[in-house]
């Protein structure tokens, strides 16, 4: 009888996970979200999709829970937390029950992608930074996968835990605006920490993988700040008084 830690993980052959399949569905998203929204405004009232997107969002909120668990048992059955050293930043390749599980988690973020596409339909404004995040997560997950990048763990269980709250929040089970904001900056200083510390030290992983996290990581940051203390229009707002003050010099 198969048992999880009989998987074995094989960059680009394990079905999804080759680049070029990464490309095609991002296409793929890109295009059905813009032709989602043309179609939407050329309508007057809202698909009522709500019921579809509480379900949805309920579901997502259990997945991540379950998530946040089992990488946490496995990762403690496998002696990750022995130290600080192996869990972050040299450790062997994961393999059988941890690896599926990094396996399922990167495919989770392409299952978000239902995300914008319910939020279209009822005509609800797409925030710029939740389309781009929602964009581009799968292939941050993909090139830590592929290039075993060393701080998975962190990670996953940052963005597990925020879903976990963030998704019944969308769904109206609890309202916990400020917990999100909390959890929502931890994961961003998580995230770009262990890829800035990762790259710094030379933890294990691809080093292309590395950088390209570091790149998505920080401009998560830009639009996370923006959304919540609107830092880009304050940069324009104080770029456009210096310029007005310098002509009337």
């Amino acid at each position: 009888m198969w048992h999880p830690d009989d998987f074995v993980f094989e960059p680009g052959q394990t079905p999804l996970t080759s680049l070029k399949f990464l490309v095609f569905i991002s296409i793929v998203h890109l295009a059905l979200t813009f032709a989602l929204e043309i179609f939407m405004n050329n309508r007057n009232k809202p698909i009522n999709v709500r019921r579809i997107q509480r379900y949805n969002n309920l579901l997502i909120g259990i997945f991540s829970a379950l998530i946040f668990v089992l990488i946490n048992t496995i990762a403690y059955r496998d002696g990750r937390f022995v130290s600080l050293d192996r869990l972050i930043c040299h450790r062997p390749t994961p393999k059988g029950a941890y690896a599926l599980l990094w396996y399922i988690f990167y495919l989770s973020k392409l299952w978000e992608f239902i995300d914008i596409y319910l939020v279209i339909l009822n005509k609800t404004p797409v925030l710029m930074h939740f389309r781009w995040h929602h964009q581009t997560t799968p292939s941050v997950v993909l090139a830590g996968l592929l290039g075993d990048v060393s701080y998975e763990w962190p990670t996953i269980v940052s963005n597990s835990l925020l879903h976990t709250f963030m998704y019944p929040h969308f769904a109206d089970v609890w309202n916990v605006s400020k917990i999100l904001l909390v959890l929502g900056a931890s994961q961003l200083i998580i995230g770009l920490g262990c890829s800035v510390y990762g790259l710094l030290v030379g933890c294990s992983g691809s080093f292309y993988a590395q950088i390209w996290g570091i790149v998505m990581y920080i401009t998560y940051a830009i639009g996370y700040l923006n959304e919540h203390f609107h830092i880009v229009d304050r940069f324009k707002l104080l770029t456009s008084t210096y310029c007005r003050s310098s002509k009337t010099l």
